[in-house]
């Protein structure tokens, strides 16, 4: 695997290459800026509505065993290392297809170039905690993403997985096509399906989750969040900057992607959608789900596990050679 974090195609969109060709992600590297500050927005976006863990999940953490976190598609990192500041038992590894804007990595964060659409790379009850977070634009199969991030889990370990949902609303039920009809259109959702990926993913997520064998205590709450900052109540006002900010990036990450699927004019579009934001008196909302839930079986000491995942992975070693 190759990357070229600097490709400046498409007005400075720097996209992720693979032997020359750009993958099915096809969003820029999360080192780049300003994907960077786009990703960082919209972290503390779902931080300030759901928390970076659930409650049960933190008393999980709290109980001073070592345990181990697996972070899908870590981006750049801030997740992790929020995490391992407020937990300093835990170790997390971070995987993602390139390397995150970070220079030097705390001891118990390690990270890995690892691209997940072909798979796990860990053994059979490696992870206490698997976190996923808005990685759809780059899973042709997301189902059995799942299953692997089950799979890896240790027995009564915690799944969660957040994605949004790329459907602008009104709170009061109006029309937002007629209200907002730039950021509405449907090409990047139409360039996701074009790519073999699901855009509805946010909106499914409940359905995807309970289709994976292995989990109980399931929960899956859905998260409304301004688009712009017209919200008096402190933390919508400021999540509804953080969108608005997040959204002026999105237009150049999104842009070379509407340009192989066909639309002429991606950058007068985008434009025309910032302006439709400018206006707080419209009240656009999106939605992102996040979902809970424990894999089946007794939560063991994690040293248990530690000969068994030894075995386990000289087995797959022996099997991919």
């Amino acid at each position: 695997m190759s990357f070229d974090p600097f490709n400046e195609l498409g007005g400075g969109s720097a996209l992720r290459l693979d032997d020359g060709q750009q993958d099915d992600y096809c969003l820029p590297v999360a080192s780049h800026s300003p994907e960077t500050e786009r990703l960082d927005y919209i972290h503390d976006v779902y931080k300030y509505h759901a928390g970076n863990i659930p409650a049960e999940v933190a008393a999980f953490l709290n109980n001073g065993a070592r345990r181990e976190i697996l972070d899908v598609g870590c981006g750049t990192g801030k997740w992790a290392l929020e995490m391992i500041e407020a937990y300093p038992n835990i170790i997390v590894t971070g995987v993602d297809l390139a390397h995150p804007p970070i220079t030097v990595f705390p001891e118990n964060f390690k990270f890995e170039i690892h691209d997940v659409t072909k798979g796990q790379e860990y053994a059979d009850n490696t992870f206490d905690v698997v976190h996923v977070r808005d990685i759809h634009a780059g899973m042709p199969d997301y189902h059995t993403m799942l299953t692997e991030c089950v799979r890896v889990l240790r027995p009564s370990g915690y799944l969660l997985v957040k994605e949004i949902e790329w459907i602008p609303r009104l709170p009061n039920g109006g029309n937002a096509e007629e209200r907002f009809p730039a950021i509405c259109q449907e090409s990047f959702r139409d360039a996701l399906i074009e790519r073999s990926l699901d855009p509805m993913v946010g909106i499914h997520l409940a359905e995807y989750i309970n289709n994976v064998s292995g989990l109980c205590d399931i929960k899956h709450t859905r998260h409304m969040v301004p688009m712009t900052p017209w919200s008096d109540d402190p933390i919508l006002k400021y999540t509804g900057r953080m969108t608005q900010l997040a959204m002026s990036i999105l237009g150049g990450t999104i842009r070379i992607m509407l340009l192989d699927h066909g639309e002429s004019d991606p950058d007068g579009r985008y434009a025309a959608g910032i302006e439709e934001l400018k206006d707080l008196s419209g009240e656009p909302i999106w939605f992102f789900g996040s979902v809970i839930a424990r894999k089946q079986g007794e939560l063991g000491d994690p040293s248990e596990f530690q000969d068994q995942d030894q075995d386990q992975m000289e087995e797959r070693q022996e099997d991919e050679g």
